[in-house]
């Protein structure tokens, strides 16, 4: 298509949405002059000239809705990094995730080397009912081969309407058994808490994955669960939170703050209803005691919200790296086809005004450079000249402490205590890189002669006496030797117990779930989280 044409169509989308806008301005209680009539109509009659000689005298025959898809896409591509397109599917499977339930099977599953791995069947969900285990491959869904599907293909084919059937062929390796099952698919929840245990008899840690219309009551029942369990501090853990429902955020960021205390305010081009401010109420479930938030450059939007309520009210610390930097407010707007639009209509502001989002271009080259420099901001070489280090006992950690002027930069919560991990580029991270570490889980778990299964069910057990570093490591230099990895004698004896860790932790992933790979990390090799453990007891600089 030529440029001309791409430029004609997205104007003629730009007047679509703007009637469209103009509709939700109104229901929101917003003026119309924002789209003046004068304008609508010249530019209507201009879109109906085009799209009648496209019609009549396009070389080829047109679609239409191929068209005005691309059209929008490349709109919005023309604004913020945020603002995007949806098309009717991706509305549907957002709107499940971000509403907390969706219809299907229920499993947890991984893609390991072109296989499809059940890591957990969801409690109570139809996959366990029907007999489905951890460690089962599934090898063909309706008689299709599931070998070599993307995540977004399984997701498309294991869900659907409820009370429908699916048939899955089923591999199990410690039997060697082939059969198949029948599910019938149910409303399955889906939970925004990865993990909540208690890292010792005071500390208590939460892991939140992503904010979702359910995350405040899961976040509730968290606090209540490690409460009972004498909890009397507790490290909440956002890094690759993405972000999600507002309000979620607020309503966790209340359980910390006394009534009256600002949590976030946005600030909109034209003000009215676009501008909030939201503030905590009295009663929370932890408004005295400790409180530590991790984060990382994959913190966005909601978790940077919450991290920011704390820190600027000084009710926690927050430990680890400058978050992602995503402060844009969007609302989404339905269109007719069942497609939509998510508008940037504000920005988020900290109680004490900084400015949640960081700088950008629009455009699509813009887009570009946004997501790429969020890697450059990472390591401490910037912090040095004008932080102060802190002396730290963990090996392979440093520790800066920002200045008041870098509190002041504009885009992301920078953090009170900076983390800068070794990092991971030598032997272990080209491990990482090329999946060594899920296949040699597999290999193991799939092992007749190993003893993984003999922790069913008992993840402490499992933590404490797993070790096959024997076996790892023969299945290591296998795999290394299949995927022409050059295996670094030396890095190996250098990086062996984080090696192994990582190994063991991914073990724990497939044979336990997603909480016991967290765990497993958390005891043996997390140093940001040993780090928030040991400044709450009192231990760290």
């Amino acid at each position: 298509m030529s440029r001309v044409l791409q430029i004609v169509l997205i104007m003629a989308v730009l007047v679509f949405l703007a009637l469209v806008g103009r509709f939700f301005a109104l229901q929101f209680g917003a003026t119309g002059d924002y789209y003046p009539s004068d304008v609508i109509t010249k530019s209507d009659r201009t879109i109906h000239e085009v799209y009648n000689i496209i019609n009549a005298r396009y070389v080829d025959e047109v679609d239409n809705d191929v068209l005005v898809s691309s059209a929008i896409e490349g709109m919005t591509q023309a604004l913020d990094p945020h603002t995007t397109y949806l098309k009717a599917d991706q509305v549907r499977f957002s709107n499940a995730e971000f509403e907390g339930n969706f219809e299907g099977i229920g499993i947890e599953f991984d893609i390991v080397h072109d296989t499809l791995l059940v890591v957990t069947p969801l409690a109570g969900g139809p996959s366990e009912a029907a007999g489905l285990k951890a460690g089962d491959r599934i090898v063909a869904i309706d008689g299709k081969s599931a070998i070599a599907l993307t995540p977004m293909e399984v997701l498309s084919r294991l869900r659907g309407p409820k009370g429908s059937e699916v048939v899955l062929t089923i591999f199990r390796p410690y039997t060697s058994r082939q059969f198949e099952l029948d599910i019938v698919r149910d409303q399955i929840p889906t939970f925004s808490i990865d993990a909540v245990f208690m890292l010792d008899a005071e500390t208590g840690y939460i892991r939140l994955s992503r904010f979702v219309a359910t995350t405040a009551h899961e976040f509730r029942e968290a606090m209540e669960k490690l409460l009972d369990l004498g909890m009397q501090n507790v490290i909440v853990d956002v890094r690759g939170n993405p972000g999600g429902y507002l309000d979620q955020a607020v309503e966790i960021a209340d359980e910390f703050l006394s009534d009256g205390e600002l949590i976030v305010y946005t600030k909109s081009r034209n003000g009215g209803p676009d501008e909030m401010r939201y503030t905590a109420t009295s009663g929370g479930l932890f408004e005295k005691r400790d409180v530590m938030v991790l984060v990382d450059r994959g913190s966005a939007s909601a978790a940077e919200i919450l991290a920011g309520a704390l820190q600027d009210n000084s009710r926690a610390h927050i430990a680890g790296e400058l978050t992602f930097g995503k402060g844009l407010v969007q609302r989404q707007f339905d269109l007719a086809d069942s497609s939509a639009i998510r508008l940037t209509i504000a920005r988020y502001f900290t109680p004490s005004g900084r400015r949640i989002q960081r700088d950008y271009s629009p455009g699509s080259e813009g887009r570009e450079l946004y997501y790429q420099e969020i890697h450059d901001t990472l390591d401490g070489t910037a912090l040095e000249n004008e932080s102060q280090e802190i002396q730290c006992d963990i090996q392979g950690l440093d520790v800066y402490r920002p200045s008041p002027e870098q509190f002041k930069t504009t885009g992301g919560i920078i953090p009170d205590f900076w983390l800068v991990e070794s990092a991971a580029n030598g032997f272990y991270g080209k491990l990482l890189e090329n999946g060594v570490f899920d296949e040699t889980a597999l290999k193991l778990f799939d092992d007749p002669s190993g003893r993984i299964r003999q922790y069913s069910g008992d993840i402490d057990r499992f933590i404490e006496h797993f070790s096959e570093e024997k076996k790892i490591e023969k299945y290591l230099r296998r795999i290394c030797k299949e995927k022409k990895i050059l295996f670094d004698e030396r890095q190996f004896l250098k990086e062996k117990k984080e090696i192994l860790s990582a190994v063991k932790s991914r073990v724990a992933r497939q044979q336990f779930g997603i909480e016991a790979q967290i765990k497993v990390l958390a005891i043996e090799s997390d140093k940001v989280l040993w780090f928030a453990r040991d400044y709450l007891r009192g231990n760290a600089a």
